[in-house]
């Protein structure tokens, strides 16, 4: 006999149902085998620059040759100063959660975090280190995941409003397609327009009870909306670890004797993008995907293709060579490993 009360219940549709699948695959894959697809995608990613920008390998080998060195040397120490503008920043907001932990060995996780981001599966391997080194011995891990959260939001809302102010500031960006404009504004709208208001519309939207509305309205991490000028502070501090970063780019160009075709307008949009672009996609580390990133924008401003690939591979070069200070650091100050890290 026919259940007619079962042809009756409504079904899910076949792009939820595919979602769904898609989703418990995920969730079965072991670690291991995510870790190896997204190191198979970056190498891929990486691999494939040179066939598909159609690189003339002699270009790239004499701009290689004719970098200038002391401009590129003095652009790492400027890169390397940029970690303790954001330990600063993350110094004042740990203090507010009651972390009272010296200036200089907060420089040291942020250096040492980035040394384990070589190694760990995701761009946010570090902040996970980070979380590990602060909260150890205190038993307030979600206070210090909070701590680093807050640092992280800051800085992308920097990144973020720096390419839109770009994007509407400058002569030439209408010629940016609108797919790149339309998530820049999106994203500028959700950090400084929907988050201000995110723990009334928890409240509102998701019930009093609800373990997110808890998480915004009933634990430390309500401070973030409480204190205006903690919000103040963290965003001057991102501002100028941004402005640093601008200026590292900059330096890369000069370094390549190219950066009269670039204008300055133009980092304020590209490196921000490529910097989300790297942190979102399913690659090791970003790499691979930044790399294509760079070259793609410089190629906009008319850079050379050969030229466009030694600049990404040098920016590369130097955030590499940044990530294995922190591990000199982690040598010197003796710190115990992290332990694993959880793949979602």
């Amino acid at each position: 006999m026919v259940d007619l009360g079962a042809l009756a219940a409504p079904r899910p549709s076949i792009p939820r149902l595919a979602i769904s699948k898609a989703q418990e695959i995920r969730h079965r894959m072991p670690a291991s085998l995510k870790i190896k697809l997204k190191i198979l995608f970056s190498i891929l990613m990486f691999a494939s620059l040179p066939f598909f920008l159609k690189i003339d390998p002699a270009k790239t080998w004499a701009a290689i040759k004719h970098t200038n060195l002391w401009i590129l040397g003095a652009t790492g120490l400027l890169v390397l100063s940029t970690l303790v503008v954001n330990a600063r920043r993350w110094q004042i907001i740990a203090n507010a959660l009651g972390f009272k932990k010296p200036f200089g060995e907060l420089v040291e996780y942020c250096y040492v975090g980035m040394f384990f981001n070589l190694f760990l599966p995701s761009t946010v391997g570090g902040d996970f280190t980070r979380c590990y080194y602060i909260s150890k011995g205190t038993g307030k891990y979600k206070d210090a995941l909070f701590s680093v959260l807050a640092d992280r939001v800051s800085g992308i809302a920097i990144l973020f409003a720096s390419a839109s102010v770009g994007i509407l500031l400058s002569p030439g960006a209408r010629d940016m397609p609108w797919q790149l404009k339309l998530p820049i504004f999106a994203g500028s709208i959700g950090l400084f327009v929907v988050m201000p208001f995110m723990p009334m519309l928890t409240r509102r939207l998701l019930g009093q009870s609800n373990w997110i509305t808890r998480q915004f309205n009933n634990s430390n991490a309500q401070i973030f909306w409480q204190d205006k000028r903690l919000v103040a502070a963290s965003l001057g501090w991102s501002i100028l670890s941004q402005l640093i970063f601008v200026a590292c780019h900059v330096g890369v160009a000069l370094a390549l004797g190219v950066a009269s075709q670039i204008p300055i307008w133009y980092y304020f949009v590209f490196y921000p993008c490529v910097a989300v672009l790297g942190f979102v996609t399913p690659s090791f580390n970003g790499i691979g995907i930044r790399e294509w990133a760079y070259s793609y924008f410089l190629v906009m401003m008319k850079v050379d293709h050969s030229i466009a690939l030694t600049y990404a591979l040098l920016w590369l070069l130097l955030t590499t060579l940044m990530s294995l200070v922190g591990g000199v650091v982690y040598v010197m100050a003796k710190l115990a490993p992290p332990p694993p890290q959880e793949e979602d």
